[in-house]
């Protein structure tokens, strides 16, 4: 203010010196005052009013100064306070980490008394009592997070944290739940979300997690398609429990179209359909299914379409089947096991050769133990037997039960393949993971009676023994 004075003074000044000389009449200023007359030029007058406005800026500024000192004074302490605030949260949270519970609290305490910030002091007083092993406390200080919008998602964090520690699932789920519709951008609510959905075998819930997951972009899209169809095949399977089988088979068909690559969704779906008496649509499936990934059990199903058909019509229709990926291994184990239905051992022996090449599995050297018997070669047979009980396994092999249907899943079951098969692609049957037997027996593909040797075929076994593989 003192220099817009100065400026205005030798602005005026500069002005007036300028006027004297150009103008020859200046005037005269007369004023009349307590008994007093003034009498002076224009000129002059001018100069002292211009002064008196100078001088009186700079007093003004002073008592404006003045006035607002207290105001001043009262935003330095509290500056001050705040700079103590922030120098204790710091602190206490340094502590907290450290592990000094004693020092997190005092100055916990400190700070929740200086800094007018409940957010941050509720956060300090959650992670000092977090690293004290104070559940409760925390607990206390998490819950009233969820007064602040703000704080709201972090405190459904500490809470749902520490509903697992202390086993209530439940109440974590909730709390993921609550946190996925709080918030658009973190992503651990809608891992947590989904996961406890899983654990909890809640198929609808956790579907509908994936769909926000998804539509947020917080899932790879080819993990959310395989989760999302293996999680509508757990729902189409608890709907067949339930007695719904046309709900289960509507569900089991939208699964297998999100992923026709995913087998036991189409031998559900197909199993389903056969049971309605749709045996054609039921075809079609597993045909659709083979070719986008050939699986043993979806030969298993396909051979038993059509009951009491004929050998060599059922024959006809593997043989088209195998067609349809004909370089496939799956499929050239089915025209090895059509061979050995015919008797003809030395073609069955030949495409067994390449598989073994490929993989020397358990699976192919049970086939190689019914060649040999079929040829009448019982000491091959045993040498073949043994090798199998150490050869290592399929785990395609592994989803088969000679006796009934493939994928016997139980809820359990489902829960653990949502991983296996959504994240990585692979199907493994989850007893092959907790190493259990594979599903031994005399074929995979086709009847028992497939390896019995046709009449006028010389051998000495008329009828294949299964012997148990430790």
């Amino acid at each position: 203010m003192l220099r817009v004075a100065l400026l205005l003074i030798i602005a005026v000044a500069a002005m007036l010196a300028s006027w004297q000389i150009v103008t020859t009449d200046p005037g005269e200023v007369q004023a009349t005052w307590g008994g007093w007359q003034i009498q002076t030029s224009g000129l002059f007058a001018l100069l002292i009013l211009v002064a008196l406005v100078a001088l009186t800026l700079p007093l003004l500024r002073l008592l404006m100064f003045l006035m607002d000192a207290p105001g001043r004074i009262g935003k330095a302490s509290q500056r001050a306070r705040v700079r103590r605030g922030q120098e204790a949260l710091a602190l206490g949270l340094i502590a907290a980490e450290a592990g000094e519970y004693e020092d997190a609290r005092r100055h916990a305490d400190k700070a929740e008394d200086l800094i007018d910030e409940p957010r941050l002091a509720l956060l300090l007083q959650a992670r000092s009592a977090e690293v004290s092993g104070d559940t409760a406390g925390a607990e206390r200080a998490y819950a009233g997070m969820l007064q602040n919008e703000d704080t709201e998602v972090l405190g459904r964090k500490g809470l749902m944290a520490a509903a697992l520690k202390r086993g209530d699932r439940t109440a974590a789920r909730a709390h993921a739940e609550a946190a996925l519709k709080a918030s658009k951008t973190a992503a651990w609510p809608f891992q947590y979300a989904f996961d406890l959905s899983v654990q909890a075998l809640d198929w609808e819930a956790a579907l509908e997690n994936l769909e926000v997951g998804d539509k947020r972009k917080q899932i790879d899209d080819k993990v959310a398609k395989r989760r999302r169809a293996v999680l509508m095949s757990a729902q189409a399977a608890k709907l067949e429990r339930d007695r719904r089988p046309d709900k289960a088979a509507e569900m089991a068909l939208k699964a297998f179209r999100i992923v026709p690559a995913f087998a036991p969704a189409a031998a559900l779906a197909a199993r389903l359909l056969v049971i309605d008496g749709k045996h054609e649509r039921a075809a079609s499936i597993l045909e659709e299914a083979w070719e986008h990934g050939p699986h043993p059990a979806l030969a298993h199903a396909y051979r038993d379409l059509v009951p009491g058909e004929g050998r060599e019509a059922r024959a006809a229709r593997m043989r088209a089947l195998a067609d349809k990926r004909r370089d496939h291994r799956e499929s050239r184990i089915v025209m090895a096991e059509l061979a050995m239905e015919r008797g003809d051992w030395e073609n069955a022996q030949a495409i067994l050769d390449d598989c073994y090449r490929e993989n020397p599995s358990s699976r192919i050297c049970i086939l190689f133990t019914q060649v040999a018997r079929g040829r009448g070669d019982d000491n091959g047979a045993r040498t073949w037997l043994a090798q199998a009980a150490a050869a290592p396994r399929e785990p395609d092999w592994s989803d088969l039960d000679p006796e009934g249907p493939a994928f016997l899943y139980d809820d359990n079951d489902w829960a653990r393949l949502v991983y296996v098969f959504g994240d990585g692609g692979q199907l493994i049957h989850p007893r092959m993971e907790r190493g259990g037997a594979d599903a031994l027996g005399p074929v995979l593909a086709l009847p028992a009676a497939a390896l019995t040797p046709p009449r006028g075929v010389t051998g000495p076994a008329t009828e294949v023994e299964v012997e148990e593989v430790p």
